[in-house]
Order: C-alpha cells, then structure tokens, then sequence
C-alpha cells in the first residue's frame, strides 16, 4: 500500500514538473504554495491537477494529431517522373515568373535556371530595399526573354505577401506563373543546404523539365505543380504551429478543413501554377500590414499559413494539382510515374494528386 501512494506521488509530482516546465520551477511553486496555504494548498493544487488531467490529455493528443497532419506512408506518395520521354512543345499560353529576392547575391545563379524556359518569360521581382534593386538590376540586365520589373516591399511574409499581393496586378495578364525566391535555409544547416537547388533543378532545370510541367498543366485541371518533398524534410512535414491560422484563411474563402484532414502543401512555396488557380486566395486582399513582423521565425506565421494553404484554394477553384520528381534526386524510384506518352497522364493523376477537399475533382 506505501510502495503504491509512493508510485502515485511520483506520477503526480512528475506531471506537475511537466506542466510547471522541469523540477526548479515546479519545487519553486510548492515553496510558495506552503508558505501560504501549508501542505493543505500543496494537496488541493494537485488534486485540481489530477481532476483536468483526462480533458488535458485529450487535448493534447488532438494537437498533436493536427500539429502531424495526416500525411500518406513515403512508399504511397507518387510523383511523375520527369522529364518526359517527348514533352510536347509549348503552346501560346503567357508565363511570367513572380520572384522574391531577399539575397540578390542569387540572382546571377536563378537567372541560368530561367534561361531553360523555352520562349518568353517576363519577370516580376521583389525585393526589400533601393541597394537590392540595384543589385538585381545589374544582374539581370541584357535578360532577353521578355520584360524585367523590380519593385521594393516591406520586409513582411517573406515571399508571400510581395508574390501574392504585391504583384496582385500582374496575374490577369499571364495564364501561367512561376513562383520563385532566392532560398536559404541557415536554420537547417547542412541537410537543408540543397534544398534552393533541389527546387530550382524540379521546376527548371532543363527545358525539357519545363516542357513536361507546361504538359502537365495543360492536362484535365491541373492547377499547380511542385517538387516531390525534400527526402529529409518527410518525417518532419505537418501543420506545426499553423493550423488554426491555416483553418482561419480558408474559412474566408469559404474552405472548411479539419484536424484529421489529408496534409498537402509545396514545401519551400515554389512552383509552377495556372494564374487562376491561385484567385482565391488572392481574392483575400491581404495586406503586408496582416504579416508578421520578420524575426526569422521557422514556423507559426502568417506567410507559413498561407504555404499550407496553397492546395486547398486550388482544389476550391476547382482544379488538380500534381508533384514532380527526378529520378536521380529522389531515393523511392518506384513511387514515380514515367511519362512516355499523352496517354499515361491520366492513370498517372489518379495515383498522383490526392483529393483534399471532399467532394473536388
């Protein structure tokens, strides 16, 4: 009977180091809870611990769930192969890539990627300072695949705020746009150090590459293509901090999603879209104001929200979307769909793009 009250006692003192943030603070609060009240106000703290206790766990347990997201086993998430085997020619359809360049120092690197586009490209880039856009000016001078125009933003929501509503005037003009920014990840170190070329060789690096994403977003509503995730980044992808300012945005676009709800997102924020996939959540008419101040922060801003948005406004706007992979930069070869002919696109989307939105193509 002691040996039991003992166990108990532990458990108990151990959950209210847990909740108080470690041993100090939890032995500091019982100090003060006897010099006020004596062991009578020690027992009646933790017995209205041990009463919240059940409605805590479970509370916990569905945050964690949303914080992980429901998230499909890495040998049944398939991306097409690319490039195709004979990617169809571009057609008339106008391209423009909407670019945020905070570290103009990439811009010479980018600027060798945006040549594998075949035909025209016009350039809208942001940056967040007069010394940038001289930067990038230079960088891009002589670029002879269509216009170049640099404006200074705010430095708020990254790459977000400047691409969607910093430029919510260009869209119309263009039926497809590339999103690109000139990613680092300093917070990573080492395993996230590829991670800019990693997305920069999925979405341009080669012209055929480009080629087949232009086919793909020809095909039956596909609205937005991405890279297959970062290997590394697998076990880690979820809500994080972000699924109730997630659930907020897409609530004043009329999307309802919930905790269990299947996670999809382009990790990174880059890719390549139909112009009017992305209407609804430009339609918002966020302001760089409604962003977070920059604080380096790695999660739980608005800009992280709105990068887990993307998938559910375009299936709302009554698209699909697909992922992209390379062969040699992918270690699951058979999660990947090759492209021989027109013909094996169809099959392929089926196993590719998983529906979010219940009741969406």
């Amino acid at each position: 009977m002691a040996f039991s009250k003992y166990l108990s006692a532990l458990r108990r003192a151990r959950s209210l180091a847990a909740s108080e943030g470690g041993v100090l603070p939890a032995a500091t609060k019982a100090v003060r809870l006897f010099r006020s009240s004596g062991l009578r106000g020690i027992k009646q703290a933790l017995s209205a611990r041990d009463t919240a206790t059940a409605a805590a766990a479970a509370a916990a347990a569905a945050a964690a769930a949303a914080s992980r997201g429901n998230r499909p086993k890495d040998n049944d998430d398939f991306a097409f192969e690319i490039p195709f085997a004979r990617p169809a020619e571009r057609d008339e359809r106008r391209a423009c890539a909407i670019i945020h360049a905070f570290y103009p120092e990439l811009c010479g690197e980018m600027r060798g990627y945006l040549a594998n586009v075949p035909g025209r490209l016009d350039l809208y880039i942001s940056t967040t300072s007069e010394e940038k856009l001289q930067e990038i000016t230079a960088a891009f001078a002589g670029y002879d695949k269509g216009s170049v125009e640099v404006r200074v933003f705010e430095n708020r929501g990254r790459d977000i705020a400047p691409k969607l509503y910093g430029f919510a005037d260009v869209y119309d003009r263009y039926d497809l746009a590339l999103s690109l920014h000139t990613k680092k990840s300093p917070h990573g170190g080492t395993p996230l150090a590829d991670w800019r070329h990693y997305l920069y060789e999925h979405l341009l690096g080669s012209p055929q590459i480009v080629a087949s994403i232009f086919e793909l977003l020809k095909h039956d509503r596909v609205g937005m293509v991405f890279p297959q995730h970062l290997f590394y980044l697998r076990p880690i992808l979820g809500w994080g901090a972000n699924f109730a300012s997630c659930r907020a945005l897409l609530r004043k676009m009329g999307v309802e999603i919930h905790e269990g709800i299947y996670l999809e997102f382009p990790t990174g924020s880059m890719f390549w879209c139909r112009t009017d996939a992305l209407r609804t959540l430009r339609d918002l008419n966020l302001r760089f104001g409604d962003f977070d101040d920059e604080a380096g922060q790695i999660d739980g801003t608005l800009a992280h929200a709105v990068e887990r948005a993307f998938l559910y406004a375009v299936e709302a706007s009554g698209y699909q979307w697909a992922k992209v992979a390379l062969r040699d930069r992918y270690p699951l070869p058979d999660t990947l769909i090759p492209v021989n002919a027109p013909a094996d696109l169809p099959p392929g989307l089926k196993r590719v793009h998983r529906p979010l939105l219940s009741g969406r193509p």
